[in-house]
């Protein structure tokens, strides 16, 4: 019943917002075409603050790859490309409440790049260290529906 409900869902959101969700085991992606990526970071950036993180660093990777390749002579990959690195302490808490060893995921990550028309934003799904922790499904949730949320604006 549950994926029943949520294959409804992902349908009746993708006609709204016109994009695509793209989802297994360890990334969740969204993928959209004709937007402009100035647009979707000031969206991107205005829903995380609003949804209480902060945004500890904000990494030009598509600006640092593109450097490389055209130093070493092949094609420019990426056309944008930044990483923001995010933190929530209530979340960091809770996650080193369940298993000091969550730590690793501290700051969580979300990309937003654009290659040709398309645009994706993305982020690697938080998997606890032990399967008794509950905290991981509640980030990814959190993260899926801030990045949802960021698209409504």
């Amino acid at each position: 019943m549950y994926k029943q409900l949520f294959i409804i869902l992902m349908f009746s959101i993708n006609l709204h917002a016109s994009f695509t969700v793209y989802e297994d085991k360890n990334l969740f992606t969204i993928k959209l075409e004709n937007k402009k990526f100035e647009d979707l970071l000031i969206n991107l950036k205005n829903e995380i603050s609003y949804q209480g993180y902060v945004i500890i660093h904000e990494l030009d990777l598509a600006k640092s790859i593109n450097t490389l390749a055209k130093a070493l002579k092949k094609s420019i990959p990426l056309e944008k490309g930044k990483n923001l690195l995010i933190c929530k302490r209530s979340f960091a808490l809770k996650m080193i409440e369940e298993n000091i060893h969550n730590i690793t995921f501290c700051p969580l990550s979300i990309s937003i790049y654009k290659k040709d028309t398309y645009l994706y934003i993305s982020y690697k799904k938080f998997h606890s260290f032990k399967k008794a922790n509950n905290i991981s499904t509640k980030i990814n949730n959190k993260l899926r529906n801030l990045i949802l949320r960021s698209l409504d604006n």
